[in-house]
């Protein structure tokens, strides 16, 4: 019976070194070109009216999104990619909020609770907890907010166009249809 307990306990703590290396998995610095200049990091948004929103990326410029039920489950809805001129937008807006100095902490309002965990070009990690607002914050939460609506614009361009005389054509078929007629021709 001891024998059994000692397997379980060092399966379980093989299984807690194993989830823990896949946890981080995603935290990569990328090269001397990294778009977001070598920093990874997670953003949980928990706002008003039960708002949830959370964004990954890495140094490579891998963005993942989730909203809604989609950030309980731990579920990533769309991945894209951070152009240069977003990701060097965002890694300056982490300097100008001293965010691996002295990591913000928000005016205490009530408008959003800001979760994040940061790592930059040389490993070191961060994680703190916003309440409310800071500039720096929703700086990089803007910027991801806009990568991210970039995902429904080939979708908006595949939808057919507004046409007046599509319209036309249609209110013309539905009035000659509508106007007694059986469809079929004697």
């Amino acid at each position: 019976m001891k024998n059994n307990h000692s397997f379980m306990a060092m399966c379980l703590v093989a299984a807690a070194v194993v989830l823990q290396g896949c946890a981080s998995k995603w935290v990569v610095p990328g090269g001397p070109d990294s778009p977001t200049d070598g920093i990874s990091m997670q953003l949980l948004m928990e706002g008003q009216a039960q708002q949830l929103v959370r964004y990954r990326f890495n140094g490579e410029g891998v963005l993942l999104f989730a909203g809604g039920v989609d950030v309980p489950n731990d579920r990533f809805s769309w991945e894209g990619m951070i152009l240069p001129k977003y990701g060097q937008s965002i890694a300056e807006a982490v300097r100008r909020g001293g965010w691996f100095k002295n990591p913000p902490t928000g005016d205490g309002s009530e408008s959003a609770t800001w979760t994040i965990s940061a790592w930059n070009r040389a490993g070191t990690g961060i994680h703190f907890t916003v309440y409310g607002e800071d500039d720096s914050v929703r700086e990089v939460y803007d910027i991801l907010s806009r990568i991210a609506a970039a995902r429904i614009d080939g979708f908006m361009k595949e939808l057919p166009k507004p046409s007046l005389d599509r319209q036309l054509q249609r209110e013309g078929a539905v009035d000659s249809d509508s106007s007694g007629s059986s469809g079929t021709q004697q």
